[in-house]
């Protein structure tokens, strides 16, 4: 008699399971389709080249800048210093380097000093491990970048 117990148990355990199993493997696969159960399908390749020709252009303001330039900076000409971590435009006043725009690339965060207008800023672009260092000064007037990669 208590065989036939110990049997139920393990036969019971293993129907529960196996149905467990199944909710799972239902739940996982339905993610990624909506309710009568069609995904989204891939896009082939001239379907990309097409969504991407009609797509707006990019010299539209960057959304995840840090700062703003001005409407009519002051001060002499901007420059641009781009790197695998993203975008700087800086620009020297008085014979400080003000930070008008940080841009970082996709994938990458930025992290930079707090002070916008200073003798030497630095821009920090991290993704991961992966750090990206940009280094500012005036030279001659001029914002001049030195750049630091740490993997």
């Amino acid at each position: 008699m208590r065989r036939g117990r110990v049997t139920t148990g393990v036969l019971l355990w293993l129907v529960a399971a196996a149905a467990a199993t199944a909710v799972g493997m239902t739940a996982v696969s339905a993610i990624g389709t909506d309710i009568f159960g069609s995904g989204p399908t891939p896009l082939s390749q001239s379907e990309v080249d097409s969504e991407l020709s009609t797509a707006p252009s990019p010299t539209s303001q960057p959304p995840s800048s840090t700062t703003s330039p001005p409407s009519s900076p002051p001060g002499g000409a901007s420059r641009e210093t781009t790197t695998a971590g993203g975008t700087v435009i800086s620009r020297c006043e008085g014979g400080l380097v003000r930070l008008l725009q940080t841009v970082p690339a996709q994938g990458f965060q930025v992290d930079a000093d707090d002070d916008d207008l200073d003798d030497h800023p630095s821009v920090k672009f991290q993704s991961g491990d992966r750090e990206i260092e940009v280094r500012l000064r005036c030279v001659d007037g001029v914002p001049h970048a030195t750049v630091e990669e740490d993997d």
